[in-house]
């Protein structure tokens, strides 16, 4: 199978070095090649900050009220609800930042 996978390889760069005009079959040849490989090593973005977070509630509340901070100054917006602000709390349901109360669930 790599022989296989060598050789085209060799056709590619042949294509690619050729001092001639190309015809349209190899053209056509050429815009079906996959360009796309994917990396198994890669890791969405999103997930480095989650993993980066541990788990550990004071980084996510940090990491949350930065975020609301970017979202301000990048977005600027003019219409935010009644009682927004940056330093709301991130726990939910919770007004004083105490931990979950009553089944709420805490970030």
């Amino acid at each position: 199978a790599s022989l296989c996978n060598n050789n085209k390889e060799d056709e590619r760069i042949s294509l690619l070095e050729a001092k001639e005009e190309l015809t349209k079959a190899q053209l056509q040849k050429a815009c079906s090649v996959n360009y796309r490989v994917k990396n198994p090593n890669f890791i969405p973005g999103s997930e480095v900050v989650v993993r980066s977070l541990n788990d550990d509630g004071k980084k996510i509340e940090e990491f949350i009220i930065d975020w609301r901070k970017y979202f301000l100054a990048t977005v600027n917006p003019q219409h935010m609800p009644t009682g927004w602000r940056v330093d709301n709390p991130v726990l939910c349901g919770s007004r004083n930042g105490d931990d979950a109360k009553d089944g709420l669930k805490s970030w």
